[in-house]
């Protein structure tokens, strides 16, 4: 769509009836704002899914027609089909394979690199793949959190775009272009969604609405909070290492090599000291050894000076 101003006349503006722009400039700020959001989410969800550092971004946001979305997929494809409820339609998520191969040779153990391969997927591969489109139809759920709870699943998987068709020729949709870098290898997923699937939420797209319409709902740091609520639900189920100090002693190597099953070590540790519990390698606690049933145990006695600002609280009788 352009402009061009006629001397002494008004401004003309130029409509193709066969691309439609059926989004405001309005929707496509606050569809920009989400998908950046989700853009956001997904290096986060991919970075722990394959364990390596992954850098997602949105370098592009376009309306086109599923007949121009098919014919730029290429073949052999990997093409995700999804649904989220309770929006009526499907959404067709596009791994371009110099970025699915690369992901592939790192969720099987392989440090990546290797030549981008053109041929279709596998059945393991299939496999493997479709974690990745969990992991990305994820991060949809979540950065649509502020406009609407969705639920997303996974369809179907396609390599030949010619066996899918989840929208008619000529439809239009938008369509979403994450750039996903891991490692040397990057490469693109689209992310197309119809306009008729869009189109009921269109009024909880305005970006006043989205906003919350007020600055005081957010905090000093810009969350709102609900934000700030499903940020702190994610750290509650980070899994953080625990350890237990429980002495150290020196031996010779004659020593330990003639060590078996019964042999008794003597430590540095008093028994009437309490234990040091550190967790992800920095001592935090301070605690007494014990049993809970038949299990060994540590009870916390209370937080140590380098555990952070809380002071070590009234001491807890040892339990024999």
């Amino acid at each position: 769509m352009t402009y061009r101003t006629l001397r002494g006349k008004r401004q003309i503006r130029l409509y193709d009836f066969h691309r439609p722009e059926k989004l405001s400039r309005e929707h496509q700020a606050a569809l920009r704002i989400l998908h950046d959001n989700m853009a956001r989410f997904a290096a986060t969800n991919l970075s722990a899914h394959v364990r390596s550092a992954v850098k997602v971004s949105l370098i592009a946001l376009d309306q086109m027609t599923y007949e121009e979305f098919t014919e730029r997929l290429g073949t052999p494809v990997v093409l995700g089909v999804a649904e989220f409820a309770p929006l009526e339609g499907k959404v067709g998520i596009d791994i371009r394979p110099e970025i699915a191969f690369p992901l592939i040779e790192r969720l099987l153990g392989s440090p990546g690199g290797a030549e981008t391969l053109r041929r279709p997927l596998t059945d393991l591969e299939s496999a493997v793949m479709r974690t990745v489109f969990n992991r990305v139809i994820d991060s949809a759920e979540e950065a649509w959190r502020d406009v609407l709870e969705i639920e997303g699943s996974l369809t179907a998987l396609e390599t030949s775009p010619f066996f899918t068709q989840f929208a008619p020729p000529s439809e239009m949709m938008l369509v979403a272009g994450l750039l996903l870098e891991i490692g040397d290898s990057q490469g693109r997923i689209n992310l197309g969604w119809p306009y008729i699937m869009l189109e009921a939420v269109l009024p909880q797209l305005s970006l006043q609405y989205w906003m919350g319409g007020s600055p005081a709902t957010r905090n000093d740091s810009g969350e709102t909070g609900g934000e700030r609520s499903r940020i702190e639900s994610h750290l509650m189920h980070v899994d953080i290492p625990m350890t237990v100090d429980l002495g150290t002693t020196t031996v010779a190597v004659r020593d330990l090599l003639e060590l078996d099953v019964g042999d008794v070590l003597c430590l540095d540790q008093s028994v009437h000291e309490p234990l040091t519990v550190s967790v992800d390698g920095r001592r935090v606690f301070s605690g007494w050894p014990g049993r809970m049933g038949n299990n060994l145990a540590v009870q916390i006695q209370g937080a140590t000076a380098e555990g952070g600002d809380n002071v070590e609280g009234d001491p807890v009788p040892r339990r024999d």
